[in-house]
């Protein structure tokens, strides 16, 4: 819904516009959900929640003192949705446009429900709600545009809305790039849907792709996938964690960082499997060789215990990532020590004990789970 007002609005208010437009939606739709579904499942429920006990009047702008976010801009919520969209077949093209699919999805499902709901011919009020710079309006009132809204975004997912998202965000669309592996997937993690205390882990994983090699040839890529996910995590995750702890490392030499590191790592990580990490380079490398490089001797050294080396390379990993956003460094050298320009991080370094547990960045595979599970179990024939 988000990217079809933006289209339909591009043209007169020009090129750029599509953003303003996305935040005053995305405002628009979290206040609907707050005050007519009683939802709060979305990002930015503490500055909603703050406004509507405030007051009944909410204002919708893409200035930052409306924003129901931090800084939604520099957050990056229009690339958040984006980027899935697009690998779902919802989106294309630059500027960014529903696919023919998603639009026709968007006419025939969502606007008639808008139009009834009193939102005007092809929700023509929300259209001219979000055209404004800024436009403030009471949620209370009968009339609002939250009650249409409300409407569209209700918990309870229809039928022809099952279908369809079932298909792009379960399936991976029409052109999925998976060739299958993301439906193999879900049709795994549907096994898991009445375990209550499922949680991600290394553990987990080796035990998807143990089921995913007992299917049959077929499902072999699937399990090649989740197994490079689980090495991976095992380098990304004590990794990170130490990356942290530099940030509130400042003014240690790297010799004493090392140290500190060691009594809590004695002897590295038995966790990281040494003989697996060469055959990462290609993975690891996103094109460019030398991140490669780094990574794969990052995870040799945490392996064998050489954390002064591991710093050493992170520092570097950090720097380079920084310059290709056109950044500095958030920790370098200076004089001997650490020098920390970010300091809102102040990680602790888990246990020994604990790193075989470790799971920290979720490779979309909780997304594809919760998506899976919501469109299985909240239906409306």
């Amino acid at each position: 819904m988000g990217y079809y007002f933006a289209e339909q609005l591009a043209d007169e208010l020009g090129p750029g516009s599509e953003l303003a437009t996305f935040l005053k939606w995305e405002q628009l739709a979290a206040y609907s959900r707050a005050s007519v579904n009683g939802d709060f499942s979305f990002r930015g429920t503490e500055r909603v929640k703050r406004n509507l006990s405030e007051s009944n009047r909410v204002t919708l702008s893409d200035e930052r003192s409306h924003q129901i976010l931090a800084n939604q801009k520099i957050y990056g919520l229009w690339g958040l949705y984006t980027m899935p969209s697009r690998a779902s077949g919802l989106v294309n093209g630059s500027p960014t446009r529903l696919t023919p699919i998603a639009m026709e999805f968007v006419q025939k499902h969502c606007l008639p429900i808008l139009t009834k709901a009193g939102a005007g011919k092809d929700a023509s009020r929300i259209v001219a709600l979000l055209k404004a710079k800024s436009t403030r309006f009471d949620v209370k009132k009968s009339d609002a545009p939250v009650v249409a809204v409300g409407q569209v975004l209700k918990q309870n997912i229809r039928k022809a809305e099952r279908e369809f998202f079932c298909e792009h965000l379960v399936e991976g669309g029409p052109t999925d790039a998976t060739e299958g592996r993301q439906r193999q997937l879900a049709s795994l993690l549907a096994e898991t849907f009445s375990d209550s205390s499922f949680q991600w882990t290394p553990a987990t994983i080796r035990h998807l792709v143990k089921d995913a090699s007992s299917r049959g040839d077929e499902w072999q890529p699937l399990a090649s996938d989740l197994e490079r996910i689980r090495i991976t995590e095992s380098v990304l995750a004590p990794t990170s964690l130490l990356f942290d702890y530099l940030l509130g490392s400042d003014g240690r030499t790297i010799k004493e960082v090392a140290g500190s590191v060691e009594k809590q790592w004695s002897g590295g990580l038995v966790t990281i499997e040494s003989d697996a990490l060469d055959g990462m380079h290609g993975q690891w490398s996103s094109g460019d060789a030398s991140v490669g490089d780094r990574w794969v001797a990052i995870g040799h050294a945490l392996s064998s215990g050489r954390f002064a080396d591991v710093i050493e390379q992170l520092m570097q990993q950090n720097a380079s990532v920084m310059a290709t956003r056109g950044g500095a460094a958030w920790v370098e050298k200076n004089r001997g020590k650490l020098n920390v320009r970010f300091k809102d991080e102040n990680g602790i370094l888990p246990a020994r004990n604990e790193l075989g547990q470790l799971w920290r960045f979720p490779y979309f595979l909780d997304s594809l789970r919760s998506v899976a599970r919501v469109l299985r179990e909240k239906s409306n024939d």
